[in-house]
């Protein structure tokens, strides 16, 4: 189990995993109890995702008040003037080339 216990040591480092959990993870593995081995894998991987989760809110929550601001520190949306429309039959039609 030698490469699997190297992996699960660069893995628990790479994921920031404390010393003793490691460290009881990688004893279980070198014993061949890979079901505890992977039991501290999959809290570790709870843990992760729950501050990713974590950051995640704190990010829709700036991004929430970033939009606000935008929205009044915006100036104001101009409008195009409406066009007057002319009443009908004042437009032309029949003998208005005629006067």
């Amino acid at each position: 189990m030698g490469e699997l216990t190297d992996d699960l040591c660069r893995c628990l480092e790479a994921a920031q995993c404390d010393a003793a959990l490691a460290a009881r993870a990688t004893c279980a593995c070198e014993e061949g109890r890979l079901r505890e081995a992977k039991r501290v894998l999959l809290s570790q991987r709870q843990q992760l995702l729950d501050d990713v989760h974590s950051k995640q809110r704190s990010i829709d929550e700036i991004d929430h008040v970033l939009h606000r601001m935008g929205r009044v520190d915006a100036p104001p949306v101009a409008r195009p003037a409406a066009q007057p429309t002319a009443p009908q039959g004042a437009r032309g039609g029949e003998g208005a080339d005629h006067v």
